[in-house]
């Protein structure tokens, strides 16, 4: 049940990505919420909350574009119980209002390569000793495939998603970085991430099978840019 609902999500997404504004209309708001309901209920497969979550904020902000479209009373209706559920679970998760985010492994950065898309990434020195990397998203070949590069990337802990066309996300307390390539810019397919006790976590990066870069570093720090018309 879930590979089936996963399927009509992932058509829909294309479909919300890359039709301009007339694709606040599909159906990609109900699937992400149905897909919110498989994980929160037990579906098809065990509870996740914390996944439940991810979808259904998806499937507010797609519902909040839709309503910039053209307001009405079922879209109204909609977006109240899908903020209900968000409530609820926010608070089962204990999830804050937090303005930094420190995870082992750059999140932002596996979203963009979800569905099988190669990633452009870019490495830069901060003064702060920090690595900031860039991804953008290669759109993929064949009629059916989204044209754009633009992705939609959900920040669960910031409680909010948004339809980008490149993620940024820091490495922290750095040991080590080595990339093969000269050019600013590397192409990749793939991560992986490997615990080092002595060195930190190593972040491979691959292409075709090969290793192109890695990075050592303790930590990855997403930084908010919540819209201002969300409060806690």
């Amino acid at each position: 049940m879930r590979r089936a609902l996963r399927s009509q999500y992932r058509y829909e997404l294309k479909k919300f990505i890359s039709e301009g504004k007339g694709h606040y209309r599909c159906k990609f708001a109900e699937l992400a919420y149905d897909m919110g309901d498989m994980y929160r209920k037990g579906i098809g497969g065990p509870v996740d909350i914390s996944q439940a979550y991810f979808y259904y904020l998806q499937a507010e902000y797609a519902v909040m574009l839709r309503l910039q479209v053209k307001r009405n009373n079922d879209d109204e209706a909609f977006l109240a119980k899908i903020r209900l559920v968000l409530t609820q679970l926010r608070r089962k998760l204990g999830y804050g209002s937090e303005k930094l985010y420190c995870s082992t492994h750059p999140f932002v950065l596996y979203q963009a390569l979800e569905e099988g898309h190669d990633l452009m990434i870019s490495f830069r020195h901060m003064k702060s000793g920090r690595i900031k990397i860039v991804g953008a998203r290669i759109p993929k070949a064949g009629k059916d495939e989204c044209r754009q590069s633009r992705m939609l990337i959900t920040y669960d802990r910031f409680h909010y998603c948004e339809l980008k066309d490149f993620v940024i996300t820091y490495a922290q307390n750095v040991q080590g970085l080595w990339y093969a390539e000269t050019e600013e810019c590397i192409r990749i397919d793939s991560i992986t991430l490997v615990m080092d006790e002595f060195k930190g976590n190593r972040c491979e990066f691959y292409y075709k099978g090969k290793l192109v870069a890695y990075i050592f570093a303790e930590d990855y720090v997403v930084s908010s840019g919540r819209p201002r018309y969300i409060r806690f």
